[in-house]
């Protein structure tokens, strides 16, 4: 059973990370055909793509072929590094959301969303005095909109699987831009709600944005997160059959990335395929059983 998972693991793995390929490639095409919103649906290829690697492969089902045979005991070593590195960005994770909630009970930090169960609203201690009304106003609409959208969970399901993908450089590459595209999509939503507020809206967003921490490396960029942002206000919103298109297409080819990996799972040759000559290997990659030339 342990040596089953651990095949299931790496092609999980496998599978993740071709996925976030296809969505890097995909979601400029998909923000400008249909929206942010639906572009930020794109993400959804990668926890599906990853889940199907372990449900039963389109070979097992139609009993074809001999079981794939992993790694002997490898398996179970690489399954204890996978829980050991698991514990580890675990912990980390902990430790990062316990120095956030202390800046945030000293005031230090917001605005943001808290609580992925039962979200809230935190402000900085100063919020009055940087913002005025209007602005204010702005930032708690964009804040609440989060909350409508069931991003607090989303995010929550983006942590459980940067953890399990600890190994996995595109996951790490995915964590960064989810988040941008869920920004992204909460201000086209929020316009969406409020036509007549563009130009406040990248008002308080510039602010906000000034008044935040960011990194020295990111800030050279020309498509540094704001310019995104604020150039995607003034576009139009798509139209009703234009979103219906795009999540049909987010949908299908979710879909579609879990067809592909079911399918693609490896399986050794029939038995009764044995010829003269040939003996049987287990492939140290898939670990599927593969005849070869018995003197070679």
């Amino acid at each position: 059973m342990i040596e089953l998972f651990a095949l299931a693991l790496v092609r999980a793995q496998i599978a993740a990370a071709a996925a976030v390929l296809l969505v890097v490639i995909l979601r400029p095409s998909a923000r400008r055909l249909f929206g942010p919103r639906r572009a930020y649906g794109l993400w959804a290829i990668v926890p599906a793509a990853a889940a199907a690697a372990f449900f039963p492969s389109l070979a097992e089902t139609m009993e074809i072929g001999d079981p794939a045979r992993p790694w002997g005991p490898w398996a179970g070593k690489l399954v204890l590094l996978w829980l050991a590195g698991c514990g580890i960005a675990t912990a980390v994770l902990v430790l990062r959301e316990r120095l956030f909630h202390r800046r945030v009970d000293k005031g230090q930090a917001g605005p943001a969303v808290v609580g992925a169960l039962w979200p809230r609203i935190v402000l900085p201690s100063d919020f009055a005095e940087r913002f005025d009304a209007r602005e204010r106003e702005m930032i708690t609409l964009h804040e609440r909109t989060h909350i409508n959208r069931g991003d607090p969970i989303a995010n929550l399901v983006v942590a459980v699987i940067g953890v399990l993908g600890w190994c996995n450089p595109m996951i790490y590459l995915a964590s960064g831009l989810v988040r941008i595209d869920q920004e992204l999509a909460c201000d086209a939503t929020v316009v969406a709600l409020r036509s007549d507020i563009r130009a406040d809206y990248a008002k308080a967003l510039m602010k906000v944005q000034m008044n935040a921490p960011v990194s020295p490396l990111a800030c050279g960029w020309a498509t540094h997160p704001l310019i995104l942002r604020v150039s995607l206000l003034n576009r139009r919103e798509p139209s009703l059959a234009r979103d219906i298109a795009g999540f049909l297409t987010m949908t299908f080819l979710a879909i579609t990335a879990m067809v592909v990996v079911w399918s693609v799972a490896p399986r050794g040759p029939n038995a009764g395929d044995l010829r003269p000559g040939m003996a049987a290997e287990i492939d140290p990659y898939t670990g599927a059983i593969v005849w070869v030339q018995a003197n070679r």
